[in-house]
Formats: structure tokens, sequence, C-alpha cells
């Protein structure tokens, strides 16, 4: 598919489908186009007298959105327009240079969009992650003074003169398993 053929190509107008339309499009007469899903539905609808989905049109008759075949061939709808008068013909180019263009436009809408909500996403990212990195920073700065709390009291055990608490616990335990030996000899 060429670069035309892709730029030339229908999307659907429901919220959040935005699907590329192929072969059948369901066109309002607000001129929207959907997809053969959201068309089919909108068709349903249309009998509650629902409106648009896109814009939300009332339609009043059976004719608010139609069904289109895109895959015709050129032949096929040049003989769509056979036996109309040149000023018939011109009218309904420009309504489909009309529609061509609101669509265009609709397409420019959607990227608008979502350009915002991905702003949005980003800008409560970097909020989210500022306050997460200053947690971090804190906690850091607590275990760093924890750290130095400990290492000033190590310190402190190991320079006191005339104390020597490995020592001192080697000996008492030396001392409890003599005692032990001697009770066992004793018994």
């Amino acid at each position: 598919m060429s670069f035309v053929e892709q730029r030339d190509q229908l999307v659907c107008n429901a919220r959040d489908c935005f699907q590329k339309i192929e072969r059948v499009a369901w066109i309002t007469r607000c001129s929207h186009v959907f997809c053969a899903q959201h068309g089919q539905d909108a068709k349903l609808r249309q009998t509650e007298s629902s409106g648009c989905p896109a814009c939300g049109t009332r339609f009043h008759d059976g004719f608010g959105i139609v069904e289109r075949t895109l895959s015709d061939s050129a032949h096929s709808r040049a003989l769509l327009l056979c036996g109309y008068s040149p000023d018939t013909i011109m009218e309904i180019a420009n309504s489909a240079i009309t529609f061509w263009n609101f669509q265009k436009h609709q397409v420019c809408v959607n990227l608008e969009r979502k350009v915002q909500y991905y702003k949005e996403t980003i800008s409560k990212f970097k909020q989210d992650m500022a306050l997460a990195k200053s947690d971090t920073e804190l906690k850091i700065h607590r275990l760093e003074q924890q750290l130095e709390s400990c290492l000033a009291k190590n310190k402190e055990l190991t320079e006191t003169p005339g104390r020597d608490t490995r020592g001192e616990h080697h000996r008492k335990a030396e001392q409890q398993a003599r005692k032990r030996k001697m009770d066992d000899f004793l018994l």
C-alpha cells in the first residue's frame, strides 16, 4: 500500500476505536464514518431514536446512517454517477470532498486528544517519580545517620581502654564450660 493510499484511508470515528476501514464503511448524515462493528451497532440503535455515536446528532429517518462498500472497482464507481447531470455530479463531488476534509479534521482532533492525554500522563509520572525520589533520598539519609551512629558506637567500644567485650565474653564462656565439666565429673 502506497503512502497516498494510507493517508487517504478512512478510520472509524467511534471514541477510542480509530480502526482503519478497508472494505465496508458506515457513514452518517453528519459526516461521521464507522467500522463494521460500530456502524452496525449505530444502525441497530437508530431504530431507538438514538443519535450518532460520535456527535449525538439525532437520526429521524432510516437514512441517518448508511452502509457503503469501499472496495468496488473504479468502473463500478463510475457507473454510479452515470445518468446524472454534470451539476449534480459536481454537487456529489463537493459533498465527498467536504466529507474527506471533515474526516481529516477528525483524525487531527483525535491525535490532539491523544497528545494531551500523554502529556498529562507524563506530567503525573514525573510528579510520582519526584515524590518517590524524595522519599528514597529521605530513607537513604536516615540509613546513613544510623550507619554513622553504629560506626561511632563500634569505634567507642573498641577504643575504650581496659574494656575488651569480645575477650570478656570469651572468658565467661570458658568459665561456664569448665564449670559444666566439673559438675559432670562430680555426678
